[in-house]
Formats: structure tokens, sequence, C-alpha cells
């Protein structure tokens, strides 16, 4: 005690590092933690900082700017329609099945209207998935929350819309700001790659997940999945046996509605290469489609077919404009024209599987849940 109180400059310098070293940590955690929610919301531009990039407006105008509850720029809504609901939305959000969700934001109202949110399929058939509630805004503001669990969907998808409506009006004003759609779980464990029927048929590729521009338009497993790589011609016959192929859009950045898909196969470090005829696939959300090919009937480069006895370097699919040329910057390409931006990241899932000559395919249901 007799030298603390002799030396109290001891006493202030400890306090004034202490204070100094707690308001550091105040200052770099919020921003930590900011990063890791950011990082977590399934909305893009939350807060209108960058305008109304990502956001559509539907009898309605929406424009970014003050008053704002955090930041520069909210979103500000106004509804043109007195017959119609006015309705602001954002599609194209990841969402994971069975999971629950947690829904943030803060939101006035000059005439106090409210306002009704939902998450949905917004194409044929409409689905909800988990979210469709009515808040009461008034003409302050206030930060509103909602917690669900996703439903209507059985795997991952990329096609939710989060939609905010206006009640039917002309000329009503609402302010919007700081949106976030977090999971509040840990995603449920990924459904396995389908399994191959026992004797008759094989799972030959299934891509379940968004295409980027990192794939440069050939999405391809490399190599491909054992189960799939070896001898088909013996002691099962699926050389002359059939391919049947389904591609299933969940989301893309622009409709494409003239896009064709081919399956490939790349062996020899790609002296071989065969590939089904481009197919119509059209590049929409909610798109499925199925067909089948024999696998003789494929296109084969050089007129040299693949050697099915030894294994495959790799198979894949090609994914192609309205011309039947690649969008993609392989052998210099340059996406044919194409802007890859309004191509990917496409979310797509698509399986092929071979049935052995002389029998019937059991049917997608064996596959995709």
């Amino acid at each position: 005690m007799k030298t603390a109180l002799r030396k109290p400059w001891l006493r202030a310098t400890f306090l004034i590092v202490a204070i100094g070293l707690f308001g550091l940590v105040a200052l770099v955690l919020p921003s930590v933690l900011l990063a890791e929610t950011s990082a977590a919301n399934a909305v893009a531009n939350p807060g209108f900082e960058s305008g109304v990039k990502s956001w559509k407006c539907g009898n309605c105008r929406i424009t970014a700017g003050a008053p704002a509850h955090a930041g520069a720029k909210a979103g500000q809504l106004r509804t043109t329609s007195r017959t119609v609901r006015a309705q602001l939305y954002q599609s194209g959000l990841d969402l994971w099945p069975a999971t629950e969700y947690q829904l943030t934001f803060w939101a006035k109202s000059t005439g106090g209207q409210d306002l009704q949110v939902d998450l949905y399929r917004p194409t044929s058939p409409v689905t909800n998935y988990g979210l469709d509630q009515t808040f009461d805004l008034t003409a302050e503001w206030q930060q509103f929350t909602a917690t669900f669990t996703t439903a209507g969907f059985d795997q991952t998808v990329g096609n939710g819309r989060l939609r905010f409506r206006a009640p039917t009006g002309k000329d009503f004003r609402f302010s919007i700001d700081d949106v976030s759609l977090i999971a509040l779980s840990e995603p449920p464990t990924p459904t396995p790659s389908p399994t191959p029927a026992v004797g008759s048929e094989l799972v030959v590729f299934d891509w379940n997940k968004p295409v980027t521009t990192a794939q440069k338009g050939f999405p391809w497993d490399n190599p491909p999945m054992p189960s799939a790589n070896g001898n088909w011609t013996t002691p099962i016959n699926f050389v002359e046996g059939t391919l049947y192929l389904r591609a299933e859009i969940f989301s893309i950045p622009v409709p494409q509605d003239d896009m064709k898909l081919q399956i490939c196969f790349w062996q020899y470090n790609n002296a071989r290469e065969n590939c089904t005829q481009s197919h119509n696939v059209p590049g929409r959300a909610g798109t499925v489609v199925e067909w089948s090919v024999p696998v003789q009937g494929m296109w084969k480069k050089n007129g040299v077919i693949i050697d099915w006895v030894n294994p495959r370097d790799r198979n894949g699919f090609a994914i192609k404009n309205g011309q039947g040329l690649p969008v993609s910057n392989y052998s210099g390409w340059n996406w044919n024209g194409e802007n890859p931006d309004d191509w990917y990241p496409m979310n797509v899932r698509f399986t092929v599987v071979v049935v052995e000559k002389g029998n019937s395919f059991s049917g997608w249901d064996t596959y995709i849940p």
C-alpha cells in the first residue's frame, strides 16, 4: 500500500492502458460480429447501401436514400396501383431444408400501413417455404423479427423469393432497412448421392450445386465416381443400354430459354470423347426436363467410341446457348458472345443413369427424393 500511495502515476498509467485495451476490443469485436452476420445473411444488399441492386419492385417504385435506420440509405417504397398490391422482393435465395431461420428487418410507414412478408418458390408449383406473416408498422422505425422453420422442399434450393407486400392502395410509403435472413441451426446432413439400383442400372453422374464461372461451362467429375467408372461391357452390358438424363434448374441470374445441355465422357487424356446431342433445357427457375439417349447413339470424336472396358478420365456436362455453342471461356471461346454474369452462378441438378441392354428404367423416383 505504501508503494502504491507514493506512486499514484502507476495506477493512472495502468488505468489508461486498460481503458485503451477495452476500447480497442469494443471497436474490433462489433466489426468482427458484423462481418460474421453479413456472411451468414441470405439477403444481398440488405441495407440498400448499394442502391436497389438485387431488389425488384412490382406495382411500386423503390429508391435508396434517406431516411435510414442505419448507414446512409434505406429502401424507400411508394405504391403505384390503386387495385393491385405492391410487392418488393429479392429472388434466388439459397435455403436449407427443415432448418430454423430468423428474419429481421427495420421498417416504418408514413401512414401506418402494415406489411406482409413471405418466403416462397415463385415458379410453378408455387410453394410457401415456411414464412407468411403480417407486421404492423407505425410512423417510427421499429425492428421486426420472425422465426420459422423452412418447409416445402427436401434438399437445398436456390430459388427462394423473399417478398414484402403492401396493402392495396396508391401512394402508400414505406421505409425498409437492414433486412436479414439467417439460419439459426446447422445445415442438415447432406443427402448422399443416389446409390445405384441393384443389377440393371447405375448412376453415372449427379451434379447438385451451383455452376459458377470457375467450371468454365463444363461442370465435371474428375475422375468419375468409382461406382460408374468400371467395365461397362461385362458382367452387365451397359454399352448397348440407354442413358436416362434429368435436369432441374433451381435458379439462374437471367432466364435463358434457349439453353441446351449435354453429357460427355472423356478418356485417354481427351483423345476419346463421346457426347449426347445437345438437348433443349430452358434456363429458367423451375424447369425440369427428362430425356433418354442410347449409349451407342452418342456423338463420337473422330468416330472413335469410348473404351468402355477401361476407366474414363472424367464425366461432365456442357452448357450451351441457342446456337449450340458452349457458354465457356475454354479454347479461346470467350463465352461465345454471352455475358457469363447472365448465366452463372446457375443452381442446377443434372443426373444421369445408365440402364443395361434390354431392361426398363426404374424411374426418377428411385433417385430424386
